[in-house]
């Protein structure tokens, strides 16, 4: 008997396993941040017509200056408030919507996409691209059971297919797939069976039939898919001639309306071609470091919520980077897409900064202590 118990008494207990600290991969994250920033400005300079480079800095540094205070706002928010608002916040960018196609927005490239504000343009619908992932955890942690009930997933998809449709009909089949894309795979990572993911991108490719026989410019990107146009064999041109290290700075020619687009979607063509495949790479290389420093924060990240969104803030620039990097190859349809923080665009610079702000201070948000029974008797 004495034996026994001194063997239970010798016997180590195993301590519970507690999340790292996420600061080390967090400051490696925002670092990667930076560093495409500052491969933006220096490219939003190169790119910019003759006479011009001082224009295209000083509008680039206001967009970056904009996106800085969104992101360190958000990180100051607290989560809680943060989920407390959003669905507010998503009904009055969907009422926005709705207007929009009532004839307040402004039409681009045959879709309604924009609202001027004085000299300023805003994207509404990127809006969503900061709010639904916030909005999306949130319905997780509240009751993750409901990741395996397929009433709430559909009751999910119903208001997603509602929030989406004002974007449909701009129409935006680009953002709506992906914030799709982001979607399932972001409730796969929470849990979610891999059937609901095998659903969702049927769903997508039904939404992209569907505006393959609505709208008569996506069929047209569709067959410049298959036969590549002017725009994107020019790009894959000013990649692939200009070597190891390019033209040099502000020496390309694409940029001179040979790629139209060149400081927006198809910002790569410029990057490729003055600086060669070493600034190819480098750009590459800082996404996919950004990419496994933001799953690294996951995993240290202490509460349900915060792993959920910083896991899907991630995905969001990874995917939009990869589409864009992919697109200006010929390997998927053009679409009108920045390079998430490179691209000159004040409204995704934006509403991309406040996720990361969100997402950054919800991984950094520690798990609440149980309260000591005492304090709950009567």
């Amino acid at each position: 008997m004495n034996s026994g118990l001194a063997a239970v008494e010798t016997t180590p207990v195993r301590a519970v396993s507690t999340p790292g600290d996420p600061r080390g991969p967090a400051l490696a994250w925002v670092s990667c941040l930076a560093l495409l920033a500052a491969v933006g400005l220096l490219t939003a300079g190169s790119a910019a017509p003759p006479g011009e480079a001082g224009l295209a800095l000083g509008l680039h540094s206001a967009h970056l200056a904009l996106g800085l205070g969104a992101f360190l706002g958000a990180f100051l928010l607290d989560p809680e408030h943060a989920r407390r608002w959003v669905r507010p916040a998503l009904l009055v960018v969907w009422v926005l919507l709705v207007a929009m196609l009532a004839g307040i927005g402004h039409s681009s490239h045959e879709a309604t996409r924009w609202i001027r504000i004085g000299g300023f343009s805003l994207q509404p619908s990127l809006l969503y691209q900061c709010l639904w992932p916030v909005a999306l955890a949130s319905w997780v942690v509240r009751d993750p059971l409901r990741l395996r009930q397929p009433r709430a997933l559909m009751m999910l998809g119903g208001g997603f297919f509602l929030l989406m449709l004002p974007v449909f009909l701009q129409p935006d089949l680009g953002s709506v797939a992906i914030l799709m894309l982001v979607s399932g795979i972001t409730l796969l990572f929470a849990g979610a069976p891999m059937g609901f993911l095998w659903s969702v991108l049927g769903v997508g490719g039904g939404a992209l039939l569907a505006g393959f026989l609505l709208f008569p410019h996506v069929a047209d990107r569709l067959d410049w898919w298959k036969q590549p146009e002017e725009q994107v064999l020019r790009g894959m041109e000013a990649i692939s001639a200009p070597g190891l290290a390019g033209r040099g700075p502000g020496l390309g020619v694409m940029k001179y309306g040979h790629v139209p687009e060149s400081r927006t979607d198809f910002v790569m063509t410029v990057i490729g071609e003055e600086w060669g495949l070493i600034g190819s790479v480098t750009v590459w290389s800082l996404y996919a470091a950004f990419t496994l420093f933001g799953f690294a924060i996951a995993r240290r990240a202490a509460t349900r919520y915060g792993i959920i969104l910083i896991a899907a803030a991630t995905t969001m620039v990874s995917i939009q980077a990869a589409y864009n990097m992919a697109m200006i190859t010929g390997l998927v349809p053009v679409k009108g897409l920045p390079l998430p923080f490179v691209s000159r665009g004040g409204s995704s610079i934006l509403a991309l900064s406040a996720l990361l702000g969100f997402a950054l201070r919800a991984a950094f948000q520690s798990r609440r202590a149980p309260a000591p029974a005492a304090t709950l008797l009567p």
